[in-house]
């Protein structure tokens, strides 16, 4: 009678440890679906910053038809990240659709300063529901592996981004034979290529050779002081480009860390492209 118990009881234990690692699972793998959707989010606000700061630097007044093709896709992934919030989370993804409409409509209207502000802000608040659906889905299933190795991340990467947006002020201040303006952004891009190697050496995926010396000799070859003003403005903002895609790229490798330790699903794009267009987008 006591072994029938004890083999009950065991029977009983083992059918609820699998019961509660496929619900855990299954909850992970909705979360990381929704984190999925906020980072392509980010790719679209991302591209469209960049093509809304061509049109304001050569003062159109029009949106172009694959401007409003992105502006489409924007409005749509914002509705759908909100259907598929969860209650408690509504809000703060409705506040994101309203501000993003509000940008949508309105940066034509904004010079080229406002504009990198107010996507930057969209961004900004897109990664902070990324964190914040990563922080509770760890936490609520006990990864706390995975919560401590994201928590030593996650403040580099906050960082790198404040550092990339005084690096983009610094531009729009330089002016020519006034070396205080040269030596500012020679340190914004120094601090953000640092922040890089500290966002390295914690990913698990092997880096491409040379990844950040490739960046810094790319920086060294504008020779900014040997060009006109407008001229040596329009070099490093297009290099700050490879800076914030070398930075992305690397946080799509850390989700890709943390979707392996936790064993869910990413797209293919994300598993095979970002270590791809590391190596290949950033070299040139």
């Amino acid at each position: 009678m006591f072994w029938l118990v004890f083999v009950t009881l065991i029977s009983i234990g083992i059918t609820y440890f699998f019961y509660r690692h496929r619900t855990n699972q299954q909850f992970l793998q909705q979360r990381f679906d929704q984190v999925i959707g906020l980072r392509q989010l980010i790719d679209l606000l991302r591209f469209h910053r960049r093509q809304t700061h061509k049109v304001l630097t050569l003062q159109g007044k029009s949106i172009a038809q694959p401007m409003l093709a992105e502006s489409l896709a924007i409005q749509r992934l914002s509705k759908t990240l909100l259907s598929q919030a969860e209650q408690a989370h509504k809000p703060m993804y409705r506040v994101l659709q309203q501000r993003t409409a509000t940008m949508l409509s309105e940066w034509h209207q904004y010079n080229i300063q406002r504009n990198q502000i107010v996507h930057g802000k969209m961004i900004r608040h897109v990664l902070y529901l990324i964190d914040d659906t990563i922080t509770q889905s760890l936490l609520n299933t006990d990864k706390a592996t995975q919560f401590q190795h994201y928590q030593t991340i996650w403040p580099i990467i906050l960082n790198a981004i404040d550092n990339l947006t005084r690096y983009r002020y610094a531009i729009e201040k330089y002016q020519t034979g006034i070396p205080a303006t040269t030596r500012e952004i020679e340190v914004h891009v120094e601090i953000f290529h640092r922040r890089l190697e500290q966002i390295s050496m914690q990913v698990h995926r092997p880096i491409p050779p040379l990844f950040i010396d490739n960046l810094r000799q790319q920086f060294n070859a504008i020779q900014i002081e040997q060009l006109p003003v407008a001229q040596a403005k329009l070099r490093l903002y297009q290099h700050s480009l490879k800076l914030s895609d070398a930075l992305y790229l690397l946080f799509d490798l850390v989700l890709n860390d943390i979707a392996d330790d936790i064993a869910v699903n990413l797209p293919k794009r994300k598993q095979e492209n970002a270590t791809n267009e590391t190596s290949q987008g950033l070299t040139s």
